[in-house]
This record gives structure tokens, C-alpha cells and sequence, in this order.
């Protein structure tokens, strides 16, 4: 029997595809030999784990998947002791980590007749995140690796709050190299957008770094009053920002000046007082406004308030004052400021009152010790208002002149990145949002996750009760990483066993051939039987002549190598294939592949369409013609392409053939402005590209086999560019050339398990559905044409055949669907 330990954790992630296969492999092995299997993952191992058909262990292996979490080796160790080891084999599929606990597992091991442990190679070992410093014009990420020998390179992303890509950055280990650092230059309006750092092309939570309300430095907009010019310790403009100087980037300046510059938030103390629209407009479209109480405010109530107030102001202390100066109360557990400590010496003499009810109770922030509102808060349109009902410097409290007014300001700074979902806990406990699975993907926190303590989240390590991901308390927000100290882990050092790297293919089935040579042995003897019978005769050939002439003949007629006859230009002929142009960028490459591969599979499923499969192109020597569309990624650093490939392409769009460019780079036009992508600039200059256009609400390819108006891929908002002019016969309509930036091959891309291989944004719902159903559109408009266009007018044919009178109203509502 086989005893199979699986890692599953974290850092098994970025190798689970060779851990997955090598695990089938010996499953399937153990079928063929009629052995029994036992399986234990390593993180959550089963205490009641025995052996079992080789059948059910496959199984088993197929359903297994990697999670955010470290192993527990040491119970996977107790579990082994337990089973009878005598004569039994022992396969480990490690991740090359260790933990502090293999040496106990490893010992286990060696009592059993014959042991075998699996090392990730190189390139695919696990990536450890580090620290996050920021810099002069940036900040650098630090990363870690356990496996030195060899040069490995990747690229850092780091991702917005939606999944967009901000900014990307090289990484470089050299031989011998344990640590490498990738540095990013952001302006601030960029820098404080991060809110994850990943590794491109490797899946694991443990190379995945979230942020959280602490990171960044925002930049603050502080609108100018009538003291600007005041001196420092008169003006209230020096207390706010005296305590916002150590955690932010400070403008100052009017409201006209303040929001072409888009601060994260604007401070607006009483002497700067404003209640135009256009400050009203800034809130409403998701900024936010902390703003202080004073004279103005007291004489004159305005509507951008959180809660309802009382004219004029409350005195407190005093020959005329209704009671003493009141100091503040605890902080409850739904305010931003729990856990703050609370001067005694810190009192209040004059506020603005808040009307009492049921909304102020729930808009409240901070008390006073009698129980009034003293900081108030509530949403307004997608942004918020915070309210001090004191002043922002010294005149009304002695908050502006102690350290808890700096601690406030610096919990007010990151609600302005915050979600638009409030959370409220309990407790003060800290509530999973969202949380990494095993491939460092966000996604939904599962039942089992439980609250953490807000004493405790310092201390608490990433486990199936606590899964590593964003924790919200209140307004407040948190992140949990899967790797918080890179330097506690080490390579697994293997001790006294036999080890081995991941085979890269599985064992190939003798079945195929052994059925042709049982095929052919059944026709040889029955051509020997009719040969000796004298029931089949070559004329004046003698019977051994003509056996080998019938055994030439044998084997003259047996099929081609399938290789080599897909590699035959008449079988592109033959069959339908979608195709994409190769860059050379290896990458790049197997994601127009397993993009278009996806997508093969939809249009099989969903129409009738059945491509036979997906080709790779070189259009410096490749046929070109048998393909109804080529997939063209272009790179910003594609070259120029050779006088022989523009003939070809040009002859190929002559001839009815489309080119769908698509350059990827959506989320980048922004940083790059309206510049031209200089990879298609070098790859147009010699093809005869017509004069393009967006394509209008009825053109059809919005409706070839779904209604559609957005071209979705890995992002949604990028405009598609097509023939201006499809009037023209000769082509039937179909645009020769197609050009995009919405990165579709990887909305399409699937693996062999039918996992998706790259995140989208989700700019829009449904998004990667939406994605395949423009795909479809896509090779339904290259192979049908204006035969969709005409088919949407079939209702409207028919109705006049039938001499039917009735109007029917064209509308994007009740145009027929191509297939319909």
C-alpha cells in the first residue's frame, strides 16, 4: 500500500498543478497494481485516515485544492505513526518548506519499507512577502525566497482597490540570492490607490501583500479662511495641520484651487466656512469632509451637517454656565477611535448642540461625559461628513493642544479609502470582509471564520478560524497577511531520504497502440487464412510474394503520425481552428493559447460552432488564410513586422480575414494619457488598416448572437475600434481589422480543471460572462457577417410577406437575437 502526504498550504500554491499531477499519477499506478491508497493533507489533516481503493483516493486527490494556510506537521506525523507501516511505501509531496516541525515527520517516515520526498524546482518554490517601506518618490517591497540556486525573475503588480492594475515592477534574484527588492515611483494620488502587491504568473497567498487603512500617506485638502494670514498659534489652519503633517500630504488653498488637485479629504474649519454646491458635489461623488463648529456655524446653520444641531452655541463653566467643562467620555467599540486613550486634563468649555434622537444616537462618534454628541458623522451621497462640535483650535476645548486630537485625525485619514459598505461589529471585535483563498484571490469569508479580539489581532497568526485577508471593525479596516515574518521560514532540509522533483508529464496510456497492433495482427491473419486457402490470389505472384506484398501494403496504408498531420497545411484547411499570432513572449503566448482554448470551449458548448482546436501562428512563414480571425496581443514592444509578413496580412484581409489587435493596456491609458500604443504604431506602418471607428449601437457585431454594448475582457471600460465604412460587398460586411485594449484572452483563459487563470476587475456584473459572450459574438460575426444583420429584420420580413399592416417598433428591447 501507499501512504500519500499532500502539502496544502500556502506555499504548495504556486506548484499545484505539478503537485495535483504527481498525486493522479500514483493514484492511477495504484489502480493498475490493485493497491490500496491512504491520503492525508497536510494542513487539516484527517485523524481517521486509512487505506483506501486506489479508485476512492483519486478521487479524493481530483477534489483537493490549496489553502491559505500553514501545515500542521506534526499531527500529520501522530496520523502516520498510526498506520501499519511495515510494508508500506511513503510518498511525500512537499512545498520545500519548513515549518519547525519536518524533522518529527520525517522520522515517521523512515519506518516505512520505502520513502520518497518531492522538492518544487526552482521557479516554481515559494515567494515570501516582506515588509512595504515607501520612499522619496514611491515605496519598495521586500521579497524572499528559499531556494537560492538559480536566477529567477518576476514582475510585482500592485493592484487598486477594484483589482485594477496601478503599477508594475521587475524582480530579480540572482544566484545565491535569498532576498530582492521591487521598487515603484507613484506619484501620491497613485501611491495611496494601492491596496494589494502580487506576483504576476504565481498564485499563492503567501506572495500576496494586502494594505490597509494604515498604508500610504493621503493627501489632505485644508480650505483657506480669513485667518490664513493670521499669525500661527490665532490660526486654526496651524493646529490641524500640525497634527496631520506626520501622516499626510498637506494643500492648501480655496475650494476652486483644492479640487483640481482631488484631496482624499478636505479639513474646513469655521473660519473657512463653505456650503457651496460644489463642495456639496465633491462629498456626494465620494470625498470627505471633516469640518469644525465655531461662530459662523452657531449663528448660521448650513445643510452640509451629519446631524440635526440647535442654534448658537452651549457655554460650559463659567459665572453664567449651565454646569462645569466637561471632559470626553469612552470611546464605543462601533466609533473609529476605540482604544484611544483619554486625557483627563482634555475639556470642553463651549460645543454646538446636536438635536437628540435615534439618528444622532447612530451618527455618533465621541460623547462628552454627560452624554452629549461631541464628534458626529453619516454618509452623504457616495462620500461623508465629519462634524467636531468644537473649533479646530484652542478657542472652545483643549483637544486641539493633546495628543488624542492627533490620534483622531489619524484614524479619520484612511476612512477616505474605505469601502462604501460599513461593517459594524461587536465588541470591538474585528470582522473578516474578505478573505485570500489558497491562490491569493479575494473572495467571500467563509462561516467558519471568527472575530478577532481587537487586543489580540497584533499577535494573531493566519488559520482555517482566522484566514488571512481584510478585517473590518466599524469604518475601520485591517489586513491579516499570510506571511507576516518571511524570515521565520526555511528550506525543507531532507534527512536520510530519497528525494525527487515533480515530473512534468504523466504517465502516457499504452491503450491507443496496443488496440492499432491488435487491429492489424486481426487483419494479417486473415489474409494468411485466405492466402492459405487459395481464396485470394495475385495472379502469377507466388503465395510468399504476395504475403509481402499485402504486409508492404500493411504497412504503406497505416495512419500518419497525428503530429505530423496536424502540422500539414490541408488539415487547417479541412477544420476550423481559432488562431492567435505568436509574439515570442512566452507568457504572453500561453495566455492567447489557453485564452483562446476557453473560449473554444464556449462556443462548442453554446452554438454550433465546433472549432477543432487552437493554433499558433507565425505570420513570417504560416498559412494565414484558413483562419476566420487572428488573435493578435500586441506588446508596447512588438518591433517592426517584415515586408514578406505585411503581404501576407495584407493579402489576408483582402480576402475576407480579420485582425483583432488588442493591446491589453486599458488599465494603463490613463498613466499613459492619449499617447499612441508604440507596438501597434511599429506593426501598422506597412498594413493597409482603413480608416477605424468605434462601432455604432447597431453595428453587427453587437448582435451577431447576443445583444450587447460593452466588449468585456479582463476590463470593461475600453472602447472597441472597427471598419468606419462596412457598406462595402467584397468583405460582407466584416471589419478587416478589430482593435482593443481590453485584454480578452485572459477573461477567457482556463486551465485543463476549468479554474480561471487570470482575476478581472469586475467593472461590471456578470463581467467575465459578459466576456465569453463577446468572444462568441466575435467568431459569430467573422463566419457569418451580414447574415446576423439580416436575420435581426427576419420579423419584420415576415410581416410584410404575411401583408400585415401593424408597425412594429424597432428598439434595442425587442430586436430578435441572431440565433433566434
Amino acid at each position: 500500500p501507499l501512504v500519500l502526504i499532500i502539502d496544502d498550504g500556502w506555499a504548495a500554491a504556486g506548484n499545484w498543478n505539478a503537485v495535483a499531477r504527481e498525486a493522479e499519477s500514483f493514484a492511477e499506478q495504484m489502480i493498475s497494481e490493485n493497491k490500496r491508497v491512504a491520503v492525508l493533507t497536510s494542513v487539516e489533516p484527517d485523524s481517521a485516515a486509512q487505506f483506501m481503493p486506489a479508485r476512492e483516493a483519486l478521487k479524493l486527490i481530483q477534489s483537493l485544492q490549496p489553502t491559505p494556510y500553514s501545515p500542521n506537521r506534526s499531527a500529520v506525523a501522530n496520523i502516520v505513526s498510526t498506520l501499519p507501516l511495515t510494508d508500506a511505501n511513503i510518498a511525500w509531496l512537499s512545498d520545500g518548506v519548513d515549518y519547525g516541525q519536518s524533522s518529527e515527520l520525517q522520522q515517521v517516515i523512515r519506518t516505512a519499507s520505502q520513502q520518497k520526498i518531492y522538492l518544487p524546482d526552482a521557479e516554481n518554490a515559494p515567494l515570501l512577502t516582506g515588509a512595504v517601506t515607501e520612499t522619496s518618490g514611491g515605496f519598495r517591497s521586500h521579497w524572499q525566497r528559499l531556494e537560492t540556486q538559480s536566477l529567477r525573475n518576476l514582475t510585482i503588480a500592485a493592484y487598486g482597490p477594484r483589482g485594477r492594475i496601478i503599477a508594475r515592477s521587475p524582480l530579480q534574484f540572482t544566484p545565491g540570492q535569498s532576498s530582492a527588492e521591487a521598487d515603484f515611483e507613484l506619484p501620491a494620488a497613485l501611491r495611496r490607490q494601492v491596496s494589494m502587491l502580487k506576483p504576476e504568473r504565481y498564485a499563492s497567498a503567501g506572495s500576496v501583500t494586502l494594505l490597509d487603512d494604515s498604508w500610504g500617506r493621503p493627501l489632505v485638502g485644508l480650505l483657506a479662511g480669513s485667518d490664513a494670514n493670521a499669525q500661527p498659534l490665532l490660526s486654526e489652519w496651524h493646529y490641524i495641520e500640525k497634527a496631520l503633517s506626520p501622516n499626510a500630504d498637506i494643500y492648501k488653498g480655496d475650494l476652486e484651487q483644492l479640487l483640481a488637485v482631488a484631496p482624499s479629504i478636505i479639513f474646513m474649519s469655521d473660519r473657512a466656512r463653505n456650503d457651496s454646491e460644489a463642495l456639496k458635489s465633491y462629498v456626494e461623488e465620494g470625498g470627505l469632509l471633516v469640518r469644525f463648529a465655531g461662530p459662523k456655524l452657531a449663528a448660521r446653520i448650513d445643510g452640509l451637517l451629519p446631524v440635526a444641531v440647535r442654534q448658537g452655541g452651549r457655554e460650559l463653566g463659567g459665572a453664567l454656565a449651565w454646569e462645569d467643562p466637561q471632559g470626553f467620555a469612552p470611546f464605543g467599540p462601533d466609533s473609529p477611535f476605540f482604544g484611544l486613550s483619554i486625557g483627563e486634563d482634555i475639556t470642553v468649555k463651549k460645543q454646538i448642540m446636536a438635536r437628540p434622537g435615534v439618528e444622532t444616537d447612530n451618527s455618533t462618534w465621541a460623547r462628552l461625559q454627560d452624554g452629549s454628541p461631541v464628534i458626529t458623522s453619516a454618509p452623504l451621497g457616495l462620500g461623508r461628513t465629519v462634524f467636531f462640535h468644537v473649533t479646530a483650535g484652542p478657542d472652545w476645548s483643549d483637544l486641539p493642544l493633546s495628543g488624542l486630537y492627533v490620534g483622531m485625525l489619524k484614524r479619520i485619514l484612511p476612512l477616505a479609502r474605505s469601502t462604501r459598505t460599513q461593517v459594524y461589529s461587536t465588541g470591538g471585535d474585528w470582522t473578516a470582509e474578505q478573505v485570500l483563498n489558497g491562490y491569493g484571490v479575494l473572495a467571500t469569508p467563509p462561516l467558519t471564520a471568527a472575530p478577532i479580539a481587537n487586543d489580540s489581532f497584533e499577535q494573531t497568526k493566519a488559520s482555517p478560524s482566522h484566514p488571512p485577508g481584510l478585517y473590518r471593525q466599524g469604518v475601520r479596516r485591517q489586513a491579516l497577511n499570510t506571511v507576516t515574518d518571511p524570515d521565520a521560514y526555511e528550506r525543507l532540509n531532507v534527512q536520510g531520504i530519497g528525494s525527487a522533483s515533480y515530473a512534468d508529464q504523466k504517465p502516457r496510456s499504452l491503450i491507443g497502440l496496443l488496440l492499432s497492433l491488435a487491429a492489424f495482427m486481426i487483419a494479417l491473419d486473415v489474409a494468411l487464412a485466405l492466402i492459405a486457402s487459395g481464396r485470394l490470389r495475385f495472379g502469377g505472384l507466388g503465395n510468399g510474394a504476395a504475403l509481402l506484398a499485402f504486409a508492404l501494403c500493411a504497412v504503406l496504408v497505416q495512419p500518419i503520425n497525428a503530429a505530423a498531420q496536424d502540422d500539414t497545411p490541408i488539415s487547417g484547411a479541412l477544420e476550423l481552428h481559432l488562431a492567435y499570432v505568436i509574439t515570442g513572449d512566452p507568457a504572453i503566448d500561453r495566455m492567447s493559447k489557453t485564452g483562446l482554448q476557453g473560449l473554444l470551449g464556449e462556443l462548442t458548448r453554446r452554438t454550433t460552432i465546433e472549432p477543432q482546436g487552437v493554433k499558433g501562428i507565425n505570420i513570417e512563414s504560416d498559412e494565414l488564410a484558413y483562419y476566420p480571425f487572428l488573435y493578435w496581443p500586441v506588446l508596447r514592444s512588438a518591433p517592426p513586422i517584415s515586408e514578406q509578413a505585411s503581404t501576407a496580412l495584407n493579402a489576408y484581409m483582402a480576402a475576407g480575414g480579420t485582425l483583432v489587435f488588442d493591446t491589453q493596456d486599458d488599465d494603463r491609458k490613463r498613466l499613459l494619457g492619449n499617447q499612441p500604443h508604440p507596438g501597434m504604431v511599429q506593426i501598422s506602418k506597412n498594413l493597409d488598416i482603413p480608416r477605424l471607428a468605434p462601432p455604432p449601437q447597431d453595428h453587427v457585431i453587437t448582435k451577431s448572437f447576443y445583444l450587447l454594448q460593452v466588449f468585456a475582457g479582463r476590463w470593461a471600460n475600453g472602447k472597441i475600434w472597427v471598419e468606419a465604412d462596412s457598406s462595402g460587398t467584397a468583405r460582407d460586411g466584416v471589419s478587416s481589422v478589430i482593435v482593443g485594449s481590453n485584454d480578452w484572452a485572459a477573461a477567457w483563459a482556463k486551465d485543463e480543471r476549468g479554474r480561471y487563470l487570470a482575476v478581472i476587475e469586475d467593472d461590471i456584473p456578470r463581467q467575465r460572462e459578459m466576456a465569453y459572450r463577446f468572444g462568441v459574438n466575435l467568431a459569430m460575426y467573422a463566419l457569418s457577417g451580414n447574415y446576423k444583420a439580416d436575420q435581426v429584420h427576419a420579423a419584420i420580413l415576415v410581416e410584410r410577406l404575411g401583408g400585415n399592416e401593424r408597425q412594429i417598433e424597432q428598439s434595442p428591447d425587442n430586436q430578435l437575437r441572431g440565433d433566434e
